[in-house]
């Protein structure tokens, strides 16, 4: 019996899901806030443009539209229109749009973002030094100091230092212009030293374009003829230093590149010599093992994954 009424006086479950409240005020499509219902006039609630926005002149209302559009981007599926709009925004000629919609762009395409950078890159010359540890073929260490200078005549200097940074040897060979040029693709596209700043160094450069996170390798645009493009020789000459703070240390590696565009780039490390950077070094190296090789670094050196670019 008060098992009956137990189940008499028990409600039944409505099946409806129960809905969550909604939400209060009213959403401003200028500012993309949630406001209460008195910012807005009458008019402004059919408009959904509070009473500070509607103050803003046309280009204000314009451009703080496309910035909160650019906003939603980042964090949902963006169709075809939407990329394609995305990208012409990143040449817009309102400068905080240009710099969100890259920003954004670098986020949903993050390997894109960084080969579009990459085909503006050209090596004029190169100063790679590098000071430190190594290990040869058969695991036993080694120290090496040396500097290697290049340049697009194809000339090659490599200069040997002793432990005390005094110079001991100095050679120079000359692999001529077209494999110097093959030898500075293999730079920018395989080993990414453009981005060494931050892949190898965790610091940033200043060049808003060049600061990418480091999973921005290898994209999917093809690179078969990489380098072919015209030479960018103009433009002011920009320093981008990305090395960080002197602190009296002596760095185990650095490189300095000058790019055919004027801009300029200095990385260093320090404590310990990354894989790449052993890589350039043995790479350097070769063509004063076997000097009578004209084009001892040739398209055959790459990788199949770097044919598929």
């Amino acid at each position: 019996m008060i098992g009956v009424l137990y189940m008499a006086n028990k409600k039944k479950k409505s099946g409806k899901p129960k809905q969550s409240p909604k939400p209060h005020g009213h959403y401003c499509k200028i500012c993309g806030e949630r406001k209460a219902n008195e910012k807005f006039s009458g008019r402004g609630h059919a408009a959904h443009i509070c009473k500070a926005c509607a103050k803003k002149s046309p280009a204000e209302k314009s451009e703080d539209m496309t910035i909160n559009r650019l906003h939603g981007m980042a964090g949902r599926y963006l169709n075809e229109a939407d990329i394609k709009w995305l990208k012409n925004r990143r040449n817009d000629k309102r400068p905080e749009v240009q710099e969100l919609a890259r920003e954004v762009f670098e986020l949903k395409f993050p390997r894109q973002a960084r080969n579009e950078i990459k085909q503006g890159l050209h090596i004029k010359d190169i100063i790679f030094r590098i000071r430190g540890e190594l290990y040869d073929e058969y695991g036993d260490e080694y120290y090496m100091n040396a500097e290697y200078t290049a340049d697009t005549t194809g000339k090659i200097i490599r200069k040997l230092f002793d432990d005390k940074d005094a110079l001991a040897d100095e050679n120079t060979v000359d692999i001529g212009v077209k494999s110097a040029k093959k030898f500075f693709n293999v730079m920018v596209y395989n080993y990414d030293i453009s981005f060494w700043g931050e892949d190898l160094c965790r610091q940033l450069s200043r060049d808003s374009d060049m600061d990418l996170l480091p999973e921005y390798r290898y994209g999917d645009d093809d690179f078969d003829d990489f380098g072919d493009e015209e030479d960018d020789d103009g433009g002011e000459t920009e320093q981008l230093e990305v090395d960080g703070e002197d602190d009296g240390r002596i760095p185990t590696w650095s490189v300095e590149i000058k790019y055919k565009n004027g801009m300029e780039q200095t990385t260093q490390g320090y404590d310990f010599i990354p894989d790449p950077v052993e890589e350039l070094f043995i790479n350097f190296q070769g063509y004063f093992e076997d000097e009578t090789d004209e084009d001892y670094f040739d398209e055959d050196d790459l990788g199949e994954e770097d044919e598929q670019l």
